[in-house]
């Protein structure tokens, strides 16, 4: 794979996420949710969201051809197939797709897309339901499978003999559901449900409050998943900092050519599934238009070569075919074969990506 002729570096103006606006009436349910998937995810997570995930259930499937996915061979199709293009590396629950039709009447197949997000106060997973999800029927599951309900929590109680094995009770232990906009949460804890609840009512700020992660998450709006990460756990998730000192050296030698690192207020990045091809998408939100302009340049000239603390050349596995900055966020996007390689799990050293050593 080589990059394309029609690579284009561009710096253009910012289109801002619509947020505060119509957000009460979308949190009564008085009116349908116009903006895409990503948005509504974002938007169900606490303020203080660091590491956000996002999965597209209803565009996976379309993607693949699944329909409802409401047999047991579209969810056994759903789960492989999936996995296999990595679109479920980002879901909690995307690894438990029959296990949770039977234990639970709903899965990953019975979703139109999932957030989770970890806090210093938390970590959550919120839901939409498709159309065909009745939430009394899934209820009433609950209490057989040990389930006991204090105000709007349901917690799972495996002193009792819970049904439920122990992988499905760390994520799903306690659940709550906001009816008028079909939503289904679980979290870490009983205390944090509040938090999330809050949230997407509109009476608490979600993460789309906070501006780099809105401006990141603008730019990966129609991905089939994406992960978006805060200062730290971007910069953890690409650093160099534990490779041998010959990768290292490679790295320096690298940015000597091309110009310095800076680290990104937030970075995030997004796969798009289509037939026959993929795209993915790296984005990071800077501290100004001059400081993501000279980014972009420094970390568009490391997108070829050899793929420092990885095997092989950059262009075995991604090619290149823009380059932006809009406003204070840089994108680059790539075609990626995913028989050749998976990036959506967020880790291992990328230098484009990178933050400085």
């Amino acid at each position: 794979m080589r990059p394309s002729r029609s690579l284009i570096l561009v710096v253009a103006p910012l289109v801002a996420i619509a947020l505060a606006v119509s957000a009460g009436s979308w949190a009564s349910g008085r009116a349908a949710d116009p903006r895409p998937a990503l948005s509504q995810a974002l938007d169900a997570l606490p303020r203080d969201t660091v590491v956000a995930g996002f999965t597209d259930w209803a565009g996976i499937r379309r993607s693949l051809g699944l329909g409802s996915a409401s047999t047991a061979a579209g969810r056994a199709a759903l789960a492989d197939d999936a996995s296999l293009r990595d679109l479920t590396t980002r879901s909690v629950i995307g690894g438990f797709v029959e296990d949770m039709h039977d234990a639970y009447g709903w899965s990953a197949a019975d979703l139109d897309w999932e957030s989770y997000g970890r806090a210093p106060g938390g970590a959550a997973m919120v839901g939409r339901f498709s159309d065909g999800v009745s939430i009394d029927a899934v209820e009433k599951r609950l209490g057989r499978l040990g389930y006991t309900r204090s105000g709007d929590v349901w917690s799972l109680d495996s002193a009792n003999g819970s049904s439920v094995g122990p992988e499905l009770a760390s994520t799903l232990g306690n659940l709550s559901f906001v009816r008028d906009r079909r939503l289904v949460v679980a979290a870490d804890r009983a205390g944090y449900v509040p938090d999330v609840l809050a949230t997407i009512a509109g009476t608490r700020a979600s993460a789309l409050s906070v501006r780099p992660l809105a401006d990141v998450a603008q730019s990966l709006v129609g991905s089939d998943t994406a992960v978006l990460q805060g200062r730290a756990f971007g910069c953890r998730a690409t650093s160099f900092a534990q490779a041998d000192a010959t990768v290292q050296a490679q790295a320096r030698a690298a940015l000597s050519r091309v110009g310095e690192l800076t680290s990104p207020t937030f970075t995030g990045r997004g796969l798009t599934d289509g037939p026959g091809h993929q795209s993915i998408r790296f984005v990071a939100a800077f501290g100004s238009p001059a400081e993501a302009a000279e980014q972009l340049r420094v970390r568009s000239a490391l997108t070829t070569g050899p793929f420092i603390g990885r095997t092989g050349r950059i262009e075995d596995t991604l090619a290149l075919r823009d380059a932006t900055a809009d406003g204070t966020v840089t994108t680059l996007r790539f075609s990626v074969d995913p028989d050749l390689a998976a990036y959506m799990s967020g880790e291992g050293p990328v230098l484009f990506a990178a933050c400085p050593a």
